[in-house]
C-alpha cells in the first residue's frame, strides 16, 4: 500500500513537469515566429523616399525704395466763409423813405473809398431828425446868449463895486463866477445836443461799410423800423477764408515763419460734376484746442490779389503743404507688418526688417532711410503684396509694380498730385 502511494506521487510529479516543459517550448516557438515575421516585414516592406522636398516659391509685387526728402501733405476739410459777415441794425427809428432798387439777396454794393462814402441802401424819413437838429442849435444859441449876458452883468457889477468899495477884493458873486460857469456848462451840453442830433440825422442814411453782397434782407419799401431792429445781413466780397481743423500730430508738421504757421493750401470741390481747384495760403492759427475733437483750427485765405474764389458756403477738401522730412522712404502700408517691420527682398528671399516709423498716412507709411539699424537702404526692394504665411527667408519671385501708387506726401518737395 505504501509503495503504491509513493509511485502515484512520482508519476503525478513527472506529469506536471512535462506539461510545464511543453508550454515553455510553445511560448519560445511563438516568440521566435513573431520575431521572424517582424524581420521579414522590415526587410521586405515599402521604403520611404529619401529625396529632399522641393522648395516653394512665392510670387510677390515689389517696388524700389527711394531715399529722399519727403514733404508732408496734411489733409483737412472745411466750409468757405467770407472774411467779413455783418448784421446791420437800425440805430434810429422811423419809416423807410427810400429803398435801393438792388436791395435784394445776391446783389453787390461798393463800400467807402477815400472820401467817398459807401453806397446808400436805405433811407429813414429824416424830417423829425432835422427838426431835432434845429431845436438843438436853438438851445445852443440861447446858452451862448446867456453866457454873454452873464459876462455883461459881471462887467457892470465890477464897475459898481469899484464905486462903492474901492480897493477891496470883489467876491465871486460880484464877479458872477457861478453864473458864468453854469452858462459855460450849458453851452457844452447844448453843443453835445447838436452833435447828437446831427449823428441821429446821419444815421437815417444806411450805407454799406465795405464792398459787399446782400446775404439776406429783412425789410422792404414802406416798412417802419425801430432802433435795434435787424435790417440786412452782408458778406464781404473779395478774399474768403476757410477754417481747417488739424490733429495735434498734423499741426506739428506745419511750416512756421517767426512762430506763425504758414503753408500753401490747395482745395478741391465738385461743381457741375467736375472737380474744381483753388490755391491759397495759411494766414493764421486760432491756437486753441477744441475740447470735442482735440484739434486745432488754422485759417487759410483764398482770392488774394484778385484771384478767383470758391462759392461761399461750399464744403471743400484741403491739402496743406507741410514740413519736409529728410532722408525718408515712402512705403505702401501693405508693405509694413506688425506696426514696425518692413517686407524686403534680399538675394531672392523675403527679409522681414525692423524699421523706424516716422509717420503713418492713409495709404502709406514714411520710414527712415539709410544703412543703419532700423533704416531702409537706398534701392531696397520693398514687397507690397505680403505672402502668407510670413516666414523669414522664404524664396520669392519678384513682379515689379505696374504703376507706382501715390501717397499723401510729396517726394523731393514736389506735389504728388
Amino acid at each position: 500500500m505504501l509503495l503504491d502511494k509513493t509511485m502515484n506521487k512520482i508519476v503525478k510529479s513527472n506529469s506536471q513537469l512535462l506539461r510545464s516543459c511543453v508550454w515553455g517550448v510553445l511560448c519560445i516557438a511563438i516568440l521566435a515566429s513573431g520575431v521572424g515575421v517582424m524581420r521579414f516585414l522590415i526587410m521586405n516592406g515599402p521604403k520611404a523616399s529619401t529625396a529632399e522636398p522641393e522648395e516653394k516659391i512665392v510670387t510677390v509685387v515689389t517696388e524700389a525704395a527711394v531715399v529722399a526728402g519727403i514733404q508732408i501733405q496734411l489733409k483737412s476739410q472745411g466750409e468757405v466763409r467770407p472774411r467779413h459777415r455783418t448784421k446791420l441794425v437800425a440805430e434810429v427809428g422811423g419809416k423807410l423813405a427810400y429803398v435801393s432798387d438792388r436791395f435784394r439777396a445776391g446783389n453787390t454794393f461798393e463800400g467807402p473809398t477815400g472820401e467817398k462814402e459807401g453806397e446808400l441802401i436805405l433811407q429813414i424819413e429824416k424830417g423829425d431828425y432835422e427838426a431835432a437838429v434845429a431845436a438843438a442849435r436853438a438851445t445852443l444859441a440861447e446858452a451862448k446868449l446867456a453866457l454873454t449876458m452873464e459876462e455883461v452883468k459881471r462887467t457892470q457889477g465890477m464897475r459898481d463895486w469899484d464905486k462903492i468899495r474901492k480897493g477891496q477884493e470883489p467876491t465871486e458873486l460880484v464877479r458872477r463866477v457861478p453864473q458864468i460857469r453854469s452858462a459855460e456848462a450849458k453851452i457844452k451840453a447844448a453843443e453835445a445836443g447838436v452833435e447828437t442830433a446831427l449823428q441821429d440825422l446821419k444815421r437815417t442814411e444806411i450805407r454799406v461799410p465795405y464792398d459787399c453782397r446782400i446775404e439776406r434782407a429783412y425789410v422792404d419799401v414802406g416798412a417802419t423800423v425801430s432802433p435795434g431792429a435787424l435790417i440786412v445781413e452782408l458778406v464781404s466780397l473779395g478774399p474768403v477764408e476757410i477754417r481747417l481743423p488739424l490733429s495735434l500730430e498734423d499741426y506739428g508738421y506745419l511750416e512756421r515763419e517767426k512762430g506763425t504757421p504758414r503753408g500753401n493750401v490747395v482745395i478741391t470741390g465738385e461743381i457741375g460734376g467736375e472737380t474744381a481747384k483753388w490755391a491759397g495760403e495759411i494766414i493764421r492759427s486760432e491756437e486753441i484746442v477744441e475740447r470735442s475733437t482735440r484739434s486745432i483750427n488754422v485759417v487759410a485765405e483764398f482770392g488774394k490779389n484778385g484771384k478767383r474764389v470758391p462759392p461761399l458756403g461750399m464744403f471743400v477738401q484741403a491739402s496743406i503743404m507741410g514740413k519736409t522730412i529728410p532722408d525718408a522712404v515712402r512705403i505702401p502700408r501693405s508693405g509694413v507688418v506688425d506696426g514696425d517691420k518692413v517686407l524686403l527682398v534680399k538675394n531672392g528671399r523675403l527679409d522681414i526688417r525692423p524699421a523706424t516709423i516716422l509717420r503713418t498716412e492713409a495709404s502709406h507709411v514714411i520710414v527712415r532711410g539709410g544703412d543703419e539699424e532700423g533704416e531702409i537702404p537706398e534701392g531696397s526692394t520693398v514687397v507690397t503684396t505680403p505672402p502668407s504665411p510670413l516666414i523669414q527667408n522664404t524664396r520669392v519671385d519678384e513682379e515689379p509694380a505696374a504703376i507706382s501708387s501715390e501717397g499723401d506726401s510729396a517726394v523731393g518737395g514736389e506735389s504728388a498730385e
